[in-house]
């Protein structure tokens, strides 16, 4: 399997493993499984942009590409810290067509497609139900021009009043009769 590990420095050392750690890790459990480790993508530890993500974004960059089957982390919580987040990110990812493996044993169990814990398995669900709304009641594209064109072949009426006609005048001039 093509392999992409994602690393990800906890706000503080007391928090997580250190990117080394995680990296080491990583690199470790691809050659024993036999696989080969195209890439890591990390994201630093930087009090001034916690929200930088640039190396989730080229994570996410790889995986569109398609050059890579698998994403290893060294534990879940390197995704996010929240475990709504990371269900959210954890479908996104599938949806682009990776396998995810953690190489934490403890987060075996929540990667199952049915997990023990309630709160993935509710996120799960309204996913899916959100998917499911989507692709029922999709939004159609925004129709040309040319398709709001009445046939010439129609039934329908259509009655152009000049730009400076009130409302009541516009009523009045539709409901007499034209001679």
């Amino acid at each position: 399997m093509r392999v992409v590990g994602y690393i990800r420095e906890a706000p503080s050392l007391e928090e997580g493993e250190t990117a080394f750690a995680q990296s080491e890790g990583i690199r470790r459990w691809t050659s024993e499984a036999g696989h080969h480790l195209i890439a890591t993508c990390q994201d630093g530890r930087d009090p001034t942009r916690p929200l930088a993500r640039d190396g989730y974004r080229a994570l996410l960059d790889i995986a569109r590409s398609g050059s890579a089957d698998a994403l290893v982390v060294s534990d879940l919580s390197v995704i996010s810290p929240d475990k709504v987040t990371q269900e959210i990110m954890l479908d996104h990812l599938r949806d682009l067509g990776l396998t995810i493996v953690s190489i934490n044993a403890s987060d075996h169990a929540d990667l199952l497609e049915i997990p023990d814990d309630h709160t993935r398995l509710i996120v799960r669900d309204v996913i899916a139900k959100v998917d499911s709304f989507r692709r029922e009641f999709a939004v159609p594209e925004e129709p040309s021009v040319a398709s709001h064109a009445v046939p010439v072949a129609s039934d329908v009426i259509v009655q152009l009043m000049p730009p400076d006609t009130s409302r009541d005048e516009k009523a009045a001039q539709a409901a007499r009769p034209s001679a």
